[in-house]
């Protein structure tokens, strides 16, 4: 037989007061004397990023192709 007396405690929270706790406000003062962090701008160093990635794939496929790794026949294609 079940024991519903503990089943009925498990099933009885605590008051509100009882789970939630009160913390302190957190000190930003102490974050901000931190150095000032010089944020980029993300269009231009995308597009470096993209342009140098684009370089190192086209010489990689580039050096394939020379030294007879990479079959490519474009002029089969029809």
């Amino acid at each position: 037989m079940p024991d519903f007396e503990a089943l009925i405690r498990h099933q009885q929270q605590p008051t509100t007061n009882q789970r939630l706790k009160v913390v302190d406000a957190p000190d930003f003062e102490k974050e901000n004397n931190e150095a000032p962090i010089i944020t980029k701008s993300g269009l231009l160093v995308n597009f470096f990023g993209g342009f140098i990635g684009s370089v190192i794939g086209t010489l990689t496929i580039l050096f394939l192709y020379i030294n007879e790794y990479l079959p490519i026949d474009l002029i089969k294609l029809k």
